[in-house]
């Protein structure tokens, strides 16, 4: 899981050419970004879309799943590690 905040209203994602290549590479497998913004929201992101969201920016891509607060911890959980 790659982990980012983003500030305010920024539609940036400061993933660097190394991440990006990490987790494309990676994506085969459960690989994730995970992006808190201002509002407290969590978005997560499948690996695979790494370079999309650094050259295109975060509504370029739709998120897997967006959770508010109270979070449901237990739905995260079953996206980003499922049980085979």
């Amino acid at each position: 899981m790659e982990l980012k905040i983003t500030k305010g209203r920024s539609n940036k994602l400061n993933l660097s050419p190394h991440q990006c290549a990490w987790l494309s590479r990676h994506s085969s497998g459960p690989c994730f970004i995970v992006v808190r913004d201002s509002s407290l929201a969590i978005s997560l992101y499948s690996g695979s879309d790494a370079v999309d969201l650094r050259m295109d920016g975060l509504t370029a891509v739709p998120p897997l799943a967006v959770f508010e607060k109270p979070y449901d911890w237990l739905e995260f959980f079953k996206l980003t590690s499922p049980v085979r």
